[in-house]
């Protein structure tokens, strides 16, 4: 979390918009995020053991996370109701499974980000032609690009171990669209 926490800051400066993790696991980065102040979260893994795993790491005491099991492509959330998405690592997982299970997942996460808000991607397996495309450019501003970034206080992408990618939700999807 502390790599990441000053890009994320960047992109999420309002600690109380609604916050959706791809992917739980076992990871301890969202705990870190929590415990900075993001307490609005819901957080999802495929695997009902990610879940509960999430839930010894989170611990009784940060009770206010919601942690649910639920596949990428089929997220139990209304449309736009969430500010900022963080995935670590799902999106790539996802990828390896095949391509349209991974745009399939990139769509739902669309649907469920509100407008103005970021999906914020760690990737070292996603082509990155691949991953750019995924997010349409008529619905999406992107915001990192994989390349070298630097954060406002001058932290580098390079301590991530990954890529980074983001991108900001500039309007709704139609109907049609």
């Amino acid at each position: 979390w502390d790599e990441l926490a000053p890009f994320w800051a960047h992109l999420v400066p309002n600690k109380m918009d609604p916050v959706l993790i791809a992917g739980i696991g076992n990871d301890p980065a969202p705990v870190g995020m929590f415990d900075a102040g993001w307490t609005n979260m819901t957080a999802f893994d495929y695997s009902k053991e990610g879940v509960q795993r999430a839930r010894e790491l989170f611990g009784p005491e940060r009770d206010g996370v919601v942690l649910i099991t639920a596949d990428a492509r089929d997220l139990p959330l209304p449309n736009a109701s969430v500010d900022a998405t963080l995935d670590k690592g799902t999106l790539d997982a996802i990828y390896i499974t095949g391509k349209d299970v991974f745009l399939d997942s990139v769509r739902e996460l669309g649907r469920v980000t509100a407008e103005g808000g970021v999906v914020m991607c760690i990737s070292r397996v996603i082509w990155p032609d691949d991953l750019m495309k995924a997010f349409d450019t008529q619905l999406w501003e992107n915001v990192h690009d994989g390349s070298l970034a630097f954060a406002p206080d001058g932290e580098a992408t390079i301590d991530l171990g990954a890529e980074l990618y983001s991108w900001r939700r500039t309007k709704e999807e139609s109907a049609g669209t």
